[in-house]
């Protein structure tokens, strides 16, 4: 038999892929809004041109997929979740569209009632930390649902900025007179955050100076305030004195991000009311939230026995280090069972990055993707097991580029040995950036080809090297660290491909997780 699957925020198709290794389930449609990453989805997967693709969960119909299918057996999926709220720890950024996307996966399992799901997310999403914000859209569900709320007070505004009281600003629905708009904010934002860094500043100023100057300029003529930061700096953007105000603007900036973090909670229908403090100005929103992990528990109810916990996809032989949250749902009335089984740590062979990658020095890489193309597999001695499991149903390797490499990155590149980064690299070599200290560990990584790599994310984004040669990570050697085999042909731009990559399920890990699922189906 085999299950009829849709798969939520799909992206390339690693989760999907997964369950398509076991020859039990057969994906029929996939939400997807990234359009290389559907181009990608639709080349790879069985179904094909035949997958129906969901461009926007939000608000879609799952009753008539389920009609036009006549039942759907499982719904997997990994709602992306960088957006949540972290009111214990006063995150400036208030909400996202985000949050709301692991609602709909549940709107989707309830319209559609599938046999079981999977949900993919990161860990943190399941604590008590991460929470919803009481919001219209969804208030009366909440309360008949009977989940516990607690009252969070989240940063508005640290205090007044020149005179101005946001508060009454806000009260007054005055907020354009004060704005200032997208454009010009992130192009005052961009260059407040290189101030410490003259190389990048010079860059920035000489590529933007004119359109700063334009912007600063249409501003005055039509706000019905004037702000003199902005005449000085449009009047010393090339100039020494620019520096004297970079104080003052990380003030304004953080004035307007205030205006943007109000309209968050605006946009997405938050319940709140504003409070002020009168002897330093500080805003706050007085909000109500709830735990992630009782809304989903409380939400499906008795209808689903779950199970959820921390996989690694060490466990399943992909020969990276990556921990994800998964959480197994079965329909209550189809399994005589009380507990699902997680998958779990037991008797595994570690792969390493050498066994993975090191046969394809052989090939060429390409900097210009006008040049990629297939190198057809040539005749070589010694081939890892997980190297031939890679290359089976292909006739060659794809998506071997790499990144256009400057002459300093260059110097890293050889100034590393395997398993160093980039605080290994002499001060001279660190000299363009602001705090080079707090660089993280993955950043200029030489990978060890004799352990397993850490998580793979856009390793394009973080400079990883090669463990012998001096050039950076090709998209198909990050692919293989996923366990994505080489007939998984990727498409769009480099960097998109490359952050296809690094968005993935390691198509070995949702195999995995597909064959826990298959004993209870």
């Amino acid at each position: 038999m085999m299950f009829k699957t849709v798969d939520l925020f799909a992206g390339a198709g690693g989760l999907s892929y997964g369950f398509e290794l076991t020859n039990r389930f057969l994906i029929v449609a996939a939400a997807e809004n990234n359009k290389n990453a559907e181009k990608t989805y639709i080349e790879n997967h069985k179904g094909g041109s035949g997958i129906v693709i969901i461009p926007d969960v939000r608000g879609y119909d799952f009753k008539s997929l389920v009609k036009k299918f006549d039942g759907i057996d499982v719904v997997i999926g990994g709602p992306p979740c960088q957006g949540f709220s972290n009111a214990n720890r006063q995150k400036n950024h208030i909400i996202s569209m985000n949050n709301s996307l692991v609602k709909e996966y549940f709107r989707a399992i309830k319209e559609i009632r599938p046999k079981a799901f999977v949900m993919e997310n990161v860990s943190m999403l399941f604590s008590d930390t991460h929470r919803f914000y009481d919001s219209m859209r969804d208030h009366d569900e909440v309360v008949s649902l009977d989940i516990e709320m607690r009252t969070d007070e989240l940063v508005i505004s640290d205090g007044d900025f020149d005179g101005i009281n946001l508060f009454n600003v806000f009260e007054e629905e005055r907020e354009a007179e004060y704005k200032i708009a997208d454009d010009l904010f992130q192009l005052l934002n961009v260059l407040y955050k290189n101030r410490h860094n003259e190389d990048r500043l010079s860059k920035y100023i000489k590529k933007n100076a004119e359109k700063i100057v334009d912007k600063i300029t249409e501003y005055q003529q039509q706000a019905a305030c004037e702000f003199e930061l902005l005449e000085n700096i449009a009047a010393s953007i090339k100039s020494p004195k620019l520096y004297e105000y970079f104080g003052e603007l990380g003030r304004f900036i953080k004035f307007q991000k205030s205006f943007r973090l109000k309209s968050e909670l605006d946009t997405n229908d938050i319940i709140y009311s504003l409070a002020r403090d009168s002897i330093t100005g500080k805003l706050t929103a007085v909000v109500n939230s709830y735990a992630v992990i009782e809304y989903v528990n409380k939400i499906l109810g008795k209808d689903y026995i779950k199970n959820s916990g921390v996989v690694n996809s060490l466990w399943f032989g992909v020969p990276q280090e990556r921990k994800r949250f998964i959480m197994l749902g079965i329909k209550s009335d189809i399994t005589m069972q009380k507990e699902i089984a997680m998958p779990s740590e037991t008797d595994f062979s570690i792969v390493s990055v050498g066994e993975a990658i090191m046969d394809l020095v052989e090939y060429p890489v390409n900097e210009d993707m006008d040049q990629e193309g297939e190198s057809p597999y040539i005749e070589q001695q010694n081939l890892s097991a997980y190297a031939l499991s890679m290359r089976l149903g292909s006739t060659g390797v794809n998506n071997h580029i790499v990144p256009k490499t400057r002459e300093r990155a260059k110097k890293r590149f050889a100034a590393l040995k395997e398993g160093e980064n980039f605080h290994k690299l002499s001060s001279e070599l660190k000299d363009n950036y602001a705090n080079p200290a707090r660089t993280q560990n993955s950043i200029y990584l030489r990978l060890d080809s004799s352990k397993p790599s850490g998580t793979v994310v856009n390793v394009r984004k973080s400079m990883w090297i090669h463990p012998t040669l001096n050039r950076a990570i090709s998209v198909r050697e990050a692919a293989r660290l996923q366990s994505f085999p080489d007939k998984f042909v990727f498409k769009g731009t480099k960097d998109a491909q490359y952050q296809q990559v690094g968005n993935a399920v390691p198509p070995l890990m949702a195999k995995g997780i597909a064959e826990i699922l298959l004993k209870y189906l």
